[in-house]
């Protein structure tokens, strides 16, 4: 057993004056963390040859520990050449493990690939897709698919809701529409994950125009998929600081579902004026025609925006004239000591008057209600769809 090795704080030059933006600048400008690299290798080699808890590993542990945070080092000659191991010396522990990882990955890659199709239906093919334990990417096993599909003279269209397309890259996407029968709702689709969402289907999409294959969404957190719901609090506050435009959905009722279109980005626990720029959207699942105007609507130019790990509120001028709140269920994160309790990941309030009348009398109160389901999207910046599309298509009524 061994202590964890010290992790020494930068030493922070002394500045009396304020920091300016020019000096922040100037910081990223020169950071660099090049060192790491060098520093991590130079680690595993002398661990190889006298073990990690040699003087040598301890004195470049701490090296790395000082320049992890961008802190200039300066590697002393003494430890840049470290020796050979000798012939007999016994195998490297991480050598062993990442070499049997990777023939494991190897032998199950050419099973797959080796398999004989001759006498596989069209069950055997949808399990052999739908196993999780396939060692191959998504556009791997689309094409798979699609060399089956070419051999039996079927259709890539039979097997389109076996795969995630968000997991693609811009030229696969392209790829994989060129296998598909040319139709209207492929391109929205495979480009734009929010039509695989399982909040909303093409149908709600389709009168805002949220549906365009123009809108590569690209799903950054999906608790229909894989995430809890706990968590959606925390990756809508680390979406809104790190994505330019942002669309967030979510799921309040069997009745009911929101969408938020927020087009810039912000700090976290701070207030921000969003003014007129956001644009929230209102989907009653139900056959109530009355319900069916304005449910798309723009902030005013007084609107403000807050959001941290815990609440993201939505209101005009005053919190008192909140829009849209969503707050997290603080017994999901402090488990109560009585288990008999019901905890949620989050809870949401929204004032539909703001929509519409005929929506509010429609679906009644919508007061802490509990968060059933939500996705969140970036839009991916590689596709070429300028900002200025974007603004036109989600600020048209």
């Amino acid at each position: 057993m061994s202590e964890a090795g010290e992790y020494p704080g930068g030493v922070e030059p002394m500045s009396f004056k304020p920091i300016a933006d020019d000096d922040r600048l100037v910081y990223f400008a020169t950071y660099t963390n090049a060192s790491l690299g060098r520093v991590k290798n130079l680690y595993l080699d002398w661990a190889r040859v006298n073990g990690p808890l040699s003087r040598e590993c301890k004195e470049l542990n701490h090296l790395f520990s000082t320049c992890v945070d961008g802190n200039r080092i300066q590697v002393p000659e003494k430890l840049k050449s470290p020796a050979k191991p000798p012939d007999d010396a016994p195998p490297f522990v991480l050598d062993v493990l990442h070499d049997a990882s990777k023939l494991a990955l190897q032998q199950r890659t050419r099973q797959v690939r080796a398999l004989d199709y001759d006498g596989l239906d069209v069950n055997g093919l949808e399990v052999m897709i739908n196993s999780d334990e396939t060692a191959l990417t998504e556009f791997e096993l689309i094409k798979l698919t699609v060399r089956w599909c070419y051999k039996y003279r079927a259709s890539l269209d039979d097997f389109i809701d076996f795969f995630d397309f968000n997991n693609l890259s811009a030229e696969e996407k392209a790829w994989t529409l060129g296998q598909l029968p040319c139709t209207i709702d492929y391109p929205s689709l495979v480009m734009n994950s929010l039509c695989q969402s399982s909040l909303l289907d093409i149908a709600e999409l389709r009168p805002f125009k949220l549906h365009y294959s123009g809108f590569h969404w690209k799903r950054y957190y999906d608790s229909t998929n894989h995430d809890r719901l706990a968590t959606f609090p925390d990756s809508v506050a680390k979406a809104l600081t790190t994505f330019h435009r942002k669309l967030l959905v979510f799921k309040v009722d069997d009745r009911l579902s929101f969408a938020i279109y927020v087009p810039q980005k912000m700090e976290s626990g701070q207030e921000c004026v969003v003014g007129d720029t956001m644009r929230l959207f209102a989907f009653p699942h139900s056959s109530d025609k009355t319900t069916a105007s304005r449910l798309s609507l723009p902030t005013k130019k007084n609107y403000r925006l807050y959001c941290d790990e815990d609440r993201f509120q939505l209101y005009e001028g005053q919190q008192q004239n909140t829009w849209i709140q969503i707050i997290r269920d603080f017994r999901a994160r402090n488990r109560p000591t009585d288990q008999s309790q019901p905890t949620h990941g989050c809870r949401t309030s929204v004032a539909l008057g703001k929509f519409s009348r005929g929506l509010s009398d429609h679906i009644g109160r919508v007061q802490k209600n509990i968060v059933l389901g939500a996705v969140c999207t970036a839009f991916d910046e590689s596709p070429t769809l300028c900002l200025a599309d974007t603004t036109k298509w989600l600020t048209n009524d």
